[in-house]
């Protein structure tokens, strides 16, 4: 039975530990107080907004008129990193701030009740075309990531389902109300988003 039990782990452990998205090395190198990844924290920032399936991305776009299905093939998570700190970033703690996103080389659409669109190329000017959509900006502040999200990752849900609110636990983070994604001593990763 103990060997079983330790071929088991050493087989899902792989499995366990992985990413859902595909992530710039510079994500997957960066670490909080606690030693986690920005890139860990990430595939808990996007879980209920993003799908991944097959190196593909699919959510959906929650507008007025319909909802619309994105697929995006080759999807992964960019970033940019501001480089210019004032005094009061540094004297505030705050150690690293830039804005995240979720890419892909081409995409398509389906709005409700219709056929998937053509693919169509993002290739030229991808940040330009997805930041507004699955955006968040981030910083890393005394250790701690915080994430603000844009105007329009607020408006989108993975194709799984809307987000069931008995699954979220709002807290205060300063002024700011948000979602804890994790909490580890006095360690927390907020989400700043209304629901």
């Amino acid at each position: 039975m103990k060997k079983f039990i330790a071929f088991l782990f050493l087989f899902a452990t792989p499995f366990v530990f992985g990413y859902a998205l595909q992530y710039h090395p510079f994500l997957l190198q960066v670490k909080d107080k606690h030693g986690v990844t920005l890139a860990k924290i990430l595939d808990k920032v996007y879980v209920d907004k993003i799908e991944v399936r097959n190196n593909r991305c699919y959510y959906i776009e929650m507008t007025s008129s319909a909802d619309v299905g994105y697929e995006i093939d080759r999807c992964k998570v960019e970033y940019t990193q501001q480089s210019i700190y004032s005094q009061a970033d540094r004297l505030n703690g705050i150690e690293i701030k830039g804005t995240v996103w979720v890419e892909g080389n081409s995409y398509r659409i389906r709005k409700a009740g219709e056929s998937w669109s053509e693919w169509k190329s993002s290739e030229l000017l991808p940040r330009l075309h997805w930041f507004q959509r699955t955006g968040f900006e981030f910083r890393k502040q005394n250790g701690e990531f915080e994430f603000v999200p844009t105007s329009g990752v607020k408006r989108i849900r993975g194709s799984s389902g809307y987000v069931s609110q008995n699954r979220v636990r709002k807290i205060q983070n300063g002024e700011a109300s948000g979602i804890v994604i994790q909490e580890s001593g006095s360690g927390k990763i907020v989400i700043q988003e209304s629901r």
